[in-house]
């Protein structure tokens, strides 16, 4: 489930955010005896500050605290998301092995698109849309290629149950069991797809514990999503309606950044270090 959170950092930054959250103790006879507790570590793009977010999920409803729960925080009920693929689409997934071609096509695209000759307002509209189809270029290839890479190795599933919470804490009946077991692959397939494309933030632990594949810093990924938030909620403009900071050189710099990162997973992981394909 997911829970969608703002507050102020101490530092005067105001954040907006979506946590995970459990599910309640759906098998409590009582409310106040079905609630579940999540935790969750939000850093300030501003000071750089962590904060921990605590979130109670009851059938009665879900509380949730930021830090010491001396910070207001302002939450919404927790959701499901909504599936933005079927079994056929999670398939693919699966069994696709072109999750690099994909996303270097994608940047083949931003490269052309960059040179196109339009009017200055029409241009700034432009970089903000690229932004943004760089940025789901990333998630997708982050995505896809985990996916593929775990559900297709027992061994690499197992290391995902074993280190990942949610899965670890999940207790079946004999009978269900068998029933996942037949359908583990999607199992794991549509909860890593919520997850990456949801949660930035788990991705790189995700890599590191179960591929065994280190990112490096990736602070102009969390940048380049913050900026995306603006492009698509508010077409490229912050809360106070200032143009967010984006352009040609800004773009070129977010592929580049995107390509090394592909690069690099691509030669721990698959064994590819011929993959580098930047444009620029």
């Amino acid at each position: 489930m997911l829970m969608d959170i703002s507050f102020t950092c101490q530092c005067g930054k105001h954040r907006e955010e979506t946590v995970h959250v459990s599910e309640p103790n759906f098998m409590a006879e009582k409310s106040k005896d079905s609630g579940s507790e999540s935790y969750e570590e939000v850093c300030c793009e501003s000071c750089g500050a962590d904060h921990e977010i605590t979130v109670i999920n009851t059938f009665g409803g879900a509380d949730c605290y930021v830090d010491d729960g001396d910070t207001d925080v302002n939450f919404g009920m927790p959701y499901y998301p909504e599936s933005d693929y079927d079994q056929d689409d999670l398939e693919w997934f699966i069994e696709s092995k072109t999750q690099i071609e994909i996303f270097q096509n994608q940047i083949k695209s931003v490269e052309k698109l960059l040179v196109v000759e339009v009017d200055e307002e029409t241009y700034f509209s432009l970089l903000v849309m690229l932004h943004a189809h760089v940025v789901a270029a990333i998630e997708s290839y982050l995505a896809s290629t985990f996916i593929h890479q775990v559900t297709n190795s027992e061994e690499l599933t197992r290391k995902l149950v074993e280190t990942d919470p949610k899965f670890s804490n999940m207790k079946f009946t004999l009978k269900e069991i068998f029933e996942k077991q037949e359908g583990l692959k999607l199992t794991v397939a549509t909860y890593l797809k919520d997850l990456i494309f949801h949660d930035l933030k788990k991705v790189k632990p995700m890599y590191k514990d179960v591929l065994e594949c280190e990112f490096g810093d990736i602070a102009w990924l969390f940048q380049a999503v913050s900026i995306r938030h603006h492009c698509v909620h508010r077409i490229g403009f912050d809360k106070e309606g200032e143009r967010v900071d984006i352009s040609i050189d800004s773009i070129k710099e977010l592929v580049v950044k995107a390509v090394e990162l592909t690069s690099k997973i691509e030669s721990e992981v698959n064994g590819d270090p011929d993959s580098d394909d930047s444009p620029f």
